[in-house]
């Protein structure tokens, strides 16, 4: 479950940024997953469940933003999200070529509260 090790590492740097902020604790995390990461977001959750007790995390709020493959058709130039196993052209049908992207794995953001 390679969720715990990303769950245990995000509140540590989550930690570490609110004490540099001078904050008694975190309220949220936002973090962004790329669909090539192969993390589950329920999974995700219940890792960070585990990780975050005893630690300025622990009743924080994991929010989760998927991001999904895009690609650009080769034909037309149309962009667009890949779903599942589809690659065709939203547009015109045609094939596309998968653009930069999809594995992603940032903290964007983080909310904190008080001082400690």
């Amino acid at each position: 479950m390679h969720e715990l090790s990303i769950a245990m590492s995000l509140v540590e740097l989550a930690s570490e940024r609110a004490r540099r902020a001078g904050a008694a604790r975190v309220m949220r995390l936002n973090l962004r997953i790329g669909a090539l990461r192969g993390i589950e977001d329920e999974s995700m959750r219940q890792a960070f469940e585990a990780a975050r007790i005893d630690s300025p995390c622990r009743d924080a709020e994991l929010l989760i933003e998927n991001v999904p493959l895009r690609a650009r058709c080769q034909a037309c130039g149309a962009e667009y999200d890949i779903e599942g196993a589809e690659w065709a052209c939203s547009v015109c049908g045609s094939d596309g070529e998968l653009l930069d992207g999809g594995d992603e794995l940032q903290l964007a953001s983080i909310e904190v509260e008080g001082k400690p």
